[in-house]
């Protein structure tokens, strides 16, 4: 695919047109539609306290808040490095997430920000879509292709992940290089580095198939890229002292082969995600696939089911997901330029591959939305509702996994499964261990949980409702309470 003018058209055919304005128009506003109705999703699975995606979206709240309060950058929520750059993954992105939660300090602002990351990416598949069709309709078609794509709703009904940047990241940065225009370019690799470290692996990935794909500029763009990506990559290796706690590419990941009826589910994801829109790859279009190389591992990876529609994996197809998307919308509009009078049918498999395919994914979305929906209306909810009300701000809560997420966003807060674990101290932990009670003040948890034979008679049963207790601290522990964190 090369970036010439496109036939000429037969003077006996008037072909379909529309206006960039048009286009832009049109897509802004479908971006809007679906934003609306999945933020009301994400947040009726919040308030319905969705154990699914709970653990990360409470861990970065914590960060966020803490970081905003002008404490470190940290969270309790996990027993990992803390610290902006000693943490796990790098998320340069969450400085102005920081930022934005100043003027929002709310959980709710990181449930909008996951959808507007995923979302976002139809406006520069519209942009590529045009540019290599030379018409605005094939353009318009490529951002309702992938608004209407299973994989997208489940990103979006995800927790908060800064992984979903990549997605619009990597379309600006193919769409700035198809056309050869820099600041479309240089905003897409920004957004690429600024949302996790593997995209340094990526990033040099991506140049290389640049380099070998026809583009406005020639190879000038693929060679910027992995540039980009390996200035990215030495920055880690010499000042991140983790950078290869997931992935040293030099003693690969080799994970337990997937047995074979996880073999066969993610057979049967792909089959069925390639009878979508994004199945016309020629040559340029399908090598941009091969830059999916570097992580190529999660595919095999027996712990990770990427392939199902929810779950703590779910991000991790992204760098794929808008990679396919890519390569789809230059095969389409390679193909409406090479036979014109396509342009009809092109334009529709586009809208309505992507809207038929992986129909179970999108019954089970739907019917997860609706069982949060009547999870709601159950009076043990609204028991519960009342019970967590109870909870102020500056209380040091304690609770398990399934409330993380509606209790965080306070200086302490602890997974009770994370105390009293005599055996597993942290290897970067310079505080007491075991972490115990004498670091909270009020406990959210079932009349089961393990954590209650540890209570004295320092504590007592305040309240209970919807499945849960909820206990103070009558005293506090000799010598106060120690910090937060280590």
């Amino acid at each position: 695919m090369s970036n010439v003018p496109p036939p000429s058209p037969d003077p006996t055919h008037r072909p379909y047109t529309l206006s960039q304005g048009a286009m832009w128009a049109f897509t802004t506003a479908a971006i809007f539609a679906v934003a609306v109705s999945f933020t009301r999703r994400q947040l009726t699975a919040l308030a319905a306290h969705d154990a699914f995606w709970a653990q990360d979206l409470a861990f970065f709240h914590q960060i966020v808040h803490n970081a905003a309060e002008g404490r470190a950058w940290a969270s309790s929520l996990l027993l990992e490095p803390t610290g902006f750059f000693r943490m796990v993954h790098f998320h340069p992105m969450l400085v102005g997430v920081v930022a934005l939660y100043w003027a929002f300090p709310t959980i709710k602002l990181l449930v909008a920000l996951n959808v507007g990351m995923t979302l976002a990416t139809a406006w520069p598949l519209a942009g590529l879509g045009r540019a290599a069709s030379g018409n605005a309709v094939i353009g318009l078609s490529a951002a309702l292709s992938w608004l209407l794509w299973a994989p997208v709703e489940s990103a979006a009904a995800a927790d908060f992940r800064p992984m979903e940047l990549v997605m619009p990241g990597t379309a600006l940065l193919i769409w700035g290089a198809y056309e050869g225009k820099a600041h479309l370019w240089a905003l897409g690799a920004l957004l690429c580095v600024a949302a996790r470290e593997e995209m340094a692996y990526l990033l040099i990935a991506y140049g290389a198939v640049l380099t070998l794909t026809p583009l406005a500029g020639g190879r000038r763009w693929g060679l910027a890229t992995s540039c980009i990506g390996l200035i990215y990559f030495l920055f880690l290796l010499i000042f991140k002292e983790n950078f290869f706690f997931h992935f040293n590419p030099l003693k690969p990941p080799i994970g337990d082969p997937p047995p074979d009826e996880l073999r066969e589910a993610r057979l049967l994801w792909l089959g069925q995600a390639w009878l979508g829109s994004y199945t016309l790859l020629p040559l340029g279009g399908a090598a941009l696939l091969c830059s999916f190389a570097p992580l190529a591992f999660l595919w095999t990876d027996a712990s990770r089911e990427w392939q199902l529609p929810i779950g703590p994996y779910v991000h991790l197809r992204a760098p794929f997901l808008v990679l396919w998307a890519c390569a789809g919308v230059l095969g389409a509009a390679w193909a409406t330029r090479r036979w014109p009078r396509t342009l009809p049918l092109v334009c529709a498999g586009l809208v309505l591959g992507n809207a038929l395919t992986l129909p179970e994914d999108r019954a089970a979305l739907t019917r997860r939305a609706e069982a949060q929906r009547e999870r709601l209306q159950d009076p043990a909810h609204a028991a519960l509702t009342a019970l967590l009300a109870r909870v102020g701000p500056e209380d040091r809560v304690g609770t398990d996994y399934t409330l993380i997420a509606a209790l965080s966003g306070r200086e302490v807060i602890w997974q009770v499964r994370h105390l009293y674990l005599e055996d597993a101290k942290p290897p970067h932990w310079t505080a007491e261990w075991p972490v115990t009670l004498d670091r909270l003040d009020t406990l959210v948890v079932t009349p089961e949980d393990p954590v209650l034979s540890h209570l004295n008679d320092a504590w007592a049963l305040e309240a209970e409702g919807g499945g849960y207790t909820l206990w103070r601290r009558q005293r506090p522990p000799e010598g106060g309470f120690p910090t937060p964190l280590p």
